[in-house]
């Protein structure tokens, strides 16, 4: 049986966000040139907002700092561009998971401040403290498994319309 601990959000990561990019210089779709996907607040797409041919970064956590969905947090494999409306968590020691993505964003919405525009800034989101398996090993087995179950539930979510083409 593994251990858990109760770590700070920046005492594990470095903190930072995305940068300004228009959406004109987007590709809506990806093309050997455009191949870096681009993420911003949006929901749809969980986030993607098209391609681009430069990335920013390798692998890391995102949130959402402003808007409607500010607190959002999502698990980010591969380079990408993120947008100025995306707070970037990253680790060279191993923190950046599925798995550590998921515990923090069942308790980031809690942070949000709700006065005008909701918004989780880069100071806010630095003194979270989250509870996180102490060994990599257990880390990266809870990421396997939620990875697995997303599979499975896009799946069935694509089985009705399969099923449906069949009668």
């Amino acid at each position: 049986m593994f251990t858990w601990e109760q770590r700070k959000i920046s005492d594990i990561f470095t903190i930072t966000r995305g940068q300004v990019l228009a959406t004109t210089d987007t590709s809506e779709i990806r093309t050997k040139e455009m191949c870096f996907p681009v993420y911003s607040s949006q929901t749809k797409n969980d986030g993607l907002m098209g391609y681009y041919n430069k990335y920013l970064f390798d692998t890391a956590i995102t949130w959402t700092t402003d808007g409607a969905n500010a607190g959002t947090v999502n698990y980010r494999k591969g380079k990408f561009y993120s947008t100025n409306v995306n707070g970037v968590l990253l680790s060279n020691e191993g923190y950046v998971s599925k798995a550590v993505a998921e515990i923090l964003n069942t308790v980031a919405w809690r942070y949000v401040s709700r006065v005008g525009n909701p918004k989780l800034m880069n100071n806010v989101m630095a003194g979270i403290v989250i509870s996180i398996p102490s060994s990599f090993k257990e880390q990266d087995k809870i990421s396997e498994l939620l990875t697995d179950f997303d599979c499975l539930i896009a799946l069935h979510q694509r089985k009705p319309k399969y099923i449906s083409k069949l009668t």
